[in-house]
């Protein structure tokens, strides 16, 4: 007679999922990189400075405090390198790009403070350890990516060919992954492309069994950053809104900030100005009309980059005849969007945010892309999530990649994003890349 349960006794295929082993568990990458990032970073250079062993008379000198505070840099550090690297689409040259910056500002606080309160400690191990945590945080993030792939079932069969191409991942046929036995990170299910009774069943068994089941929508805006239009319905709009106090705190912070580099813009937006007067005949700023927030409609404030006067289409075309000389220089390195601060002081626009189309332009938009509208939830910015993946697009198919985008932007916005968008913006601008 069979054992009583509290549920009835399900017929059971000779082999299932629940009969596949589980990959080990991720979650310990994490926790051993930051381990031994420690060690490399942290412990082992004591061996070559120390002149004695620290904190062995139970007083604090030199050596025990160069090693207080670059334990803490580095774990502030590696904090904030966990947060960042949870967005996707980051290159190697990316992820330098925000990660130097936050080991520069955390190493260089620590060492003000010491300055400060004429602490003594040692110059040598305390920035050999920054370039050290350096150099590990990008080498470890880029050997996980490559060495840690992680394998996925897909189910149903054909949805299998849509999975995103990343090196982090691999994707393997559901049927396949269970008659071969194949350890598992979790299954992709495609929950909007009609599953079997059978498949169903076995997704069913898998989660009691502790396999993760993952929606495909879910780990494709993952992995690409973008927030699929196909299946976006009405129940998903409310994820769309920021909370009050994110948008509230964040305004508060980018009021102060950018009045406190208004000393620093100003002078050199007066030298810009100039050669723009001088370059060529016209005025020195070009506004246009553009879409903001909810759908208002504001004016923002450009350098002139185009020959005053000169007819063509809203958009601007690769190699355009329009641009002037200094007008290509300033598009390339985006300084043309610098009287921009005008429009952020008066809060039409942000510094993060999806881009604002001109009014013409996002009136058609808005007609033939379904849901584009939904970019006004929040102001425009000077550059978003959108601009640093995608860049420049006009085009029908480019111009719903990038609503994606912003619609993942808006979905996931946070203040980590924020960081993520404009370190990597610097990087963008620096190098001068998707300007037209």
């Amino acid at each position: 007679m069979p054992e009583a349960t509290g549920y009835l006794a399900a017929p059971r295929a000779p082999l299932g999922v629940a009969d596949m082993p589980s990959a080990p568990l991720r979650f310990l990458e994490s926790w051993i990189q930051a381990f031994l990032g420690f060690i490399v970073c942290i412990v082992l250079p004591i061996l070559v400075y120390a002149q004695a062993v620290p904190f062995a008379d139970g007083s604090i000198g030199v050596a025990e405090r160069t090693i207080i505070a670059t334990a803490l840099a580095y774990f502030v550090v590696a904090y904030c390198g966990s947060r960042l690297e949870a967005f996707p689409g980051a290159s190697l040259m990316d992820q330098a790009a925000y990660i130097a910056p936050i080991v520069t500002i955390c190493f260089a606080t620590i060492g003000v403070g010491l300055l400060a309160w004429r602490l003594e400690y040692s110059r040598v191990q305390f920035f050999g350890s920054g370039f050290l945590v350096f150099a590990w945080v990008l080498g470890a993030a880029h050997l996980r990516v490559r060495l840690f792939t992680r394998s996925y079932a897909v189910v149903p069969a054909p949805s299998l060919a849509t999975m995103p191409s990343v090196k982090s991942c691999r994707w393997l046929d559901f049927d396949d992954a269970v008659a071969r036995s194949v350890r598992l990170d979790g299954i992709v299910a495609d929950l909007s492309n009609g599953l079997s009774e059978r498949e169903l069943s076995e997704l069913a068994r898998a989660a009691i069994s502790g396999m993760p089941v993952l929606d495909r929508r879910y780990i494709v805006e993952s992995l690409t950053g973008r927030t699929p239009l196909s299946g976006l319905s009405p129940n998903d709009f409310g994820a769309l809104l920021p909370s009050r106090q994110y948008v509230a705190f964040r305004r508060a912070v980018e009021l102060v900030c950018t009045v406190a580099a208004l000393p620093l813009l100003l002078p050199f937006m007066l030298v810009l100005a100039m050669v723009v007067r001088f370059d060529s005949a016209g005025p020195i700023f070009y506004t246009q009309a553009r879409v903001g927030r909810q759908g208002r409609t504001f004016r923002m404030v450009k350098f002139r980059t185009m020959l005053h006067g000169v007819e063509g289409p809203s958009f601007t075309t690769t190699n355009d005849p329009r641009i002037t000389r200094i007008g290509s220089f300033l598009r390339r390195y985006r300084l043309d969007e610098l009287p921009q601060v005008v429009n952020i002081l008066k809060g039409q626009m942000s510094w993060v945010g999806p881009r604002p189309e001109a009014l013409v332009l996002g009136q058609g938009y808005a007609r033939d892309i379904p849901h584009f509208e939904l970019r006004s939830i929040v102001p425009p910015g000077v550059t978003g999530w959108a601009q640093i993946n995608q860049g420049y697009a006009h085009d029908p198919d480019g111009m719903r990649a990038k609503l994606e985008y912003d619609l993942y932007y808006l979905k996931h916005c946070s203040l980590w994003l924020d960081l993520v968008i404009i370190l990597r913006t610097l990087g963008v601008v620096l190098g001068g890349i998707g300007a037209r």
